[in-house]
């Protein structure tokens, strides 16, 4: 009995494996350039991590440079910005400002 569930279950594991990657296989939403295109036309996005208290003046700060806050980590007081390196990279010298760090780049395992 043992033999025969072990044997069911490997199966059934070799099956599934294989239709998933059939069912991937054509579809257009897991291209691979498509995704490396797409990656490279957004502008880039860092952390910039502030001093606990100074937010509004970091929030003047980042509109001084012309960046844009795309998303705010208030319990870790961090801003999620988006803009040009040049400018991101003068942030780090600003009064308020912990420091600024490229946000890491993701991808699928599969890739």
């Amino acid at each position: 009995m043992k033999k025969r569930t072990s044997l069911v279950v490997v199966t059934l594991f070799a099956s599934v494996m294989f239709w998933g990657e059939v069912s991937v296989a054509g579809n257009p939403a897991f291209s691979v350039s498509d995704e490396q295109t797409i990656a490279t036309e957004q502008p880039s996005r860092f952390f910039v991590k502030y001093h606990k208290g100074s937010e509004q003046q970091v929030r003047e700060i980042l509109a001084s440079y012309q960046l844009d806050i795309v998303d705010m980590l208030e319990e870790q007081q961090v801003f999620v910005v988006s803009g040009e390196t040049d400018a991101v990279n003068a942030l780090s010298s600003s009064e308020g400002i912990d420091y600024v760090e490229p946000e890491p780049k993701r991808q699928l395992y599969s890739q």
